[in-house]
């Protein structure tokens, strides 16, 4: 079995396989961001030849897949086993949040590039406490594609090149001249406490929208079963 050495000595470390590689492809992003990394840069990095990586990738597109699986699972992102669906929901919706914020190199492929493996078992869920919800149909898959695009999008611009594109944003909003945005671009620390208040309201906003939806479809079936149960005259 192929092992990997140290590039401080000559002892072997651990057996190279996918997850052995997803890990330090993790740990490369974290440190040096998506455009630093290369089956060459992450093999370097660990000491063995680029082709190592290659036996069990075909690029690096499936590596940064690996990567985000690896992400998601470490960050023990799921939805509760109990609770009211709404809970579960937001839940589910805070810990992706919080994989990202620790994890802030990856928001951005997520939205570029979503690993189907990663995903399928959240969309999976998602829909399933959607359903317990009351939500059938079409509305179920909008209420799902709301759910999906609120916290890829808030993630997206929240975390990616982050923290210099919160810089950035931040002297943008002093050049406004509004003192509201004054008082809350003053620091980065500001900032990002707008940016966890918006995605919270925002979230909550989306489920009041997905239960009013439930109660739109509730009081159709009612009125329809109340017309279908008159006597003829």
């Amino acid at each position: 079995m192929e092992v990997a050495f140290d590039v401080m000595s000559s002892e072997p470390s651990r057996p190279l396989d996918r997850r052995t590689f997803a890990e330090a492809a993790l740990a490369f992003i974290d440190a040096n961001g998506m455009d630093k990394l290369t089956m060459r840069a992450l093999g370097t990095s660990m000491g063995v030849h680029a082709t190592s990586i290659y036996r069990h990738f075909s690029g690096k597109d499936e590596l940064v897949e690996a990567a985000l699986f690896l992400m998601l699972e470490e960050s023990s992102v799921a939805i509760p086993a109990t609770g009211s669906p709404r809970e579960r929901l937001l839940a589910l919706l805070r810990s992706l949040r919080a994989a990202f914020a620790a994890h802030p190199n990856l928001a951005l492929p997520n939205l570029l590039q979503q690993d189907e493996q990663a995903t399928a078992e959240i969309v999976r869920g998602g829909l399933a406490v959607l359903e317990e919800m009351g939500l059938r149909g079409r509305n179920l898959l909008v209420a799902y594609q709301m759910l999906e695009s609120l916290s890829v999008s808030f993630n997206a611009y929240d975390f990616a090149d982050y923290p210099d594109a919160l810089e950035a944003r931040r002297r943008g909003r002093r050049l406004v001249g509004h003192p509201e945005l004054d008082d809350v671009s003053r620091d980065l620390a500001t900032m990002q406490s707008l940016n966890d208040e918006a995605f919270e309201r925002a979230a909550e906003a989306l489920l009041d929208a997905c239960e009013a939806m439930v109660d739109r479809d509730a009081g159709r079936t009612r009125r329809t079963h109340r017309r279908g149960t008159q006597p003829s005259r």
